[in-house]
């Protein structure tokens, strides 16, 4: 699949929509009144679904304000006599799965996609011709977070350790909560990461890819075994560093403007007080060496973003949870680059 990823500061912006579509499935049944038993068990033909199933693109309608379209995808799906029964879209902001034949989708990256159409014959049986097949292409995006194409690149990103200009930096380990940006009382270098019973292969060599499509996330050991599950963020849920209440930066931004007229410039933090960007989250997966240090070493799946550019990624995590590690407290660093 080839993409085109804009510039972050294109991307940022809000961009007419040619053409949508996604890698998914849709499942149809029949839902008409069927008196003849006998054609229940009957099989639709290829000929005869595609006669009755369109996907078509439309502007999505602004519930706020009736008549008034807005830059939004609005996936169309009609099937002439054949409902829709489930609808599962695979895209850059994981799987969406729902029961209706229209659905509002936003995705991520521009490139040639393929709807696949499941269908069912009237007994419940699969036809051998399903799915049905739809390509499309979609030419541009919209309001594209620009962590997308820092995390995954032009459709997909490798990531391995930063272990520094001569690589004895400390790439894994602990420091203080929203206080360092980086291991800074114990931690692993290149050299000894890895050696963990729980994160073997997982030192120097290992990496891991970030994919838009589906939003995947897949951890290659050194050792030829690899992990694969999906991911998600929200770079809206920044940290203030210690000292500071409240904890998160959005709250405290509020407390800033709580006394700010109606209509004045929001008055945002100072820079020198956020300690994270975000957050990111995993399924199935973890980051290399992603277990819960002194927590009985299970899977860490919630990580502070401290760090996100075209080159590096710093990830954290505290021992006791967001609002229960105290300023200072234990917190876990993963220090990355672009592969």
């Amino acid at each position: 699949m080839n993409y085109q990823i804009k510039t972050i500061d294109n991307m940022k912006n809000i961009l007419k929509i040619f053409s949508i579509a996604v890698i998914g499935m849709i499942a149809f049944v029949s839902c008409d009144p069927i008196e003849n038993r006998q054609e229940m068990t009957g099989s639709v033909t290829e000929a005869e679904a595609r006669a009755k199933i369109k996907v078509e693109v439309i502007p999505f309608e602004s519930k706020i304000n009736p008549g008034t379209m807005v830059n939004s995808n609005y996936l169309k799906f009609s099937s002439e006599g054949l409902a829709p029964a489930v609808t599962s879209f695979a895209h850059g902001l994981g799987t969406v799965v729902g029961t209706f034949a229209d659905s509002v989708q936003s995705f991520v990256l521009i490139g040639e996609y393929t709807i696949y159409v499941n269908i069912l014959n009237a007994d419940g049986t699969v036809p051998s011709w399903s799915p049905l097949k739809y390509p499309v292409t979609v030419e541009e995006t919209f309001n594209v977070d620009p962590a997308w194409a820092l995390l995954c690149g032009e459709g997909e990103k490798a990531w391995t350790w930063n272990g520094g200009e001569n690589g004895d930096d400390k790439i894994w380990g602990n420091g203080g909560y929203r206080s360092d940006r980086q291991p800074s009382w114990w931690g692993r270098t290149l050299a000894d990461i890895g050696t963990e019973s729980n994160a073997k292969g997982e030192g120097d060599g290992a990496y891991m890819v970030f994919s838009a499509m589906g939003a995947t996330l897949t951890k290659f050991r050194n050792d030829d075994t690899k992990q694969a599950g999906t991911f998600n963020f929200d770079m809206d849920k920044g940290k203030t560093t210690a000292g500071n209440s409240p904890l998160w930066v959005a709250d405290f931004e509020k407390e800033l403007n709580k006394d700010q007229p109606a209509g004045a410039e929001w008055i945002k933090i100072d820079p020198s007080l956020v300690w994270s960007k975000g957050k990111l989250f995993t399924s199935n997966v973890t980051v290399l060496v992603g277990k819960m240090q002194n927590r009985g070493e299970g899977p860490v799946n919630d990580y502070d973003i401290l760090k996100l550019t075209e080159d590096e990624l710093v990830l954290a995590w505290p021992e006791d949870g967001d609002a229960k590690t105290g300023d200072w407290g234990g917190c876990w660093y993963w220090m990355f680059k672009a592969k």
